[in-house]
């Protein structure tokens, strides 16, 4: 008996095509994503900052929170900081208070307090220097962001700093070009204690 030769179907010339169209936007797909990933990997959390411009304005010479300032961060800056908190997985906030260039002739007694946070902030710190007044208007702002945040956030750590005033860097002395009401200013940064990658999820 004769044996049928068997006959294979030519495939459509359109298939390979398609094999190839979806490769290549497979391709440029996962190198979106990745991509993406990269980009998201870089970025930082903004830094916050609460100028004299803005009407975030302590007294000459005093570290205390007025109304308008507590009204001005619970209504302006307080939402944009908790979503930054869930956004990049926040941990740890650091207040740094700057000052203006203007001479700060009191006499300090921070020394005595211990390093005791509430006691500084009771009203009973005195600032002999410009470094002083600014790390006591971090440590108002401090208190406030942790009365503020902590029932929603209860595992947020706090750190204030003090700049003090704005030196010029090139002629080493403040310089006359900066606004004086510019210098006055506080500045909330975010960091995480964990340093591996996190993605923003908002």
């Amino acid at each position: 008996m004769k044996q049928r030769k068997k006959v294979h179907a030519l495939e459509p010339p359109w298939l390979a095509y398609t094999d190839l169209l979806s490769s290549t936007l497979m391709i440029v797909t996962l190198a979106l994503v990745v991509s993406a990933l990269a980009q998201f990997e870089n970025q930082k959390p903004p830094i916050i900052r609460l100028s004299d411009e803005a009407n975030f304005r302590f007294s000459t010479g005093s570290y205390s929170l007025s109304t308008k300032f507590r009204e001005q961060l619970t209504n302006n800056k307080l939402p944009e900081i908790k979503k930054t908190i869930r956004c990049y997985g926040i941990d740890t906030i650091e207040v740094i208070g700057h000052t203006d260039t203007a001479p700060n002739s009191g006499s300090s007694n921070l020394d005595r307090f211990n390093d005791n946070k509430k006691l500084i902030i009771s009203g009973k710190a005195l600032s002999g220097s410009n470094a002083d007044l600014g790390l006591l208007r971090a440590l108002s702002v401090e208190r406030f962001l942790e009365s503020s945040l902590n029932p929603i956030f209860p595992r947020i750590n706090y750190f204030s700093y003090s700049a003090s005033s704005y030196v010029a860097p090139t002629s080493g002395s403040a310089s006359s070009k900066v606004n004086q009401q510019s210098k006055r200013r506080i500045e909330i940064r975010f960091t995480r204690s964990d340093q591996s990658t996190a993605i923003p999820r908002c």
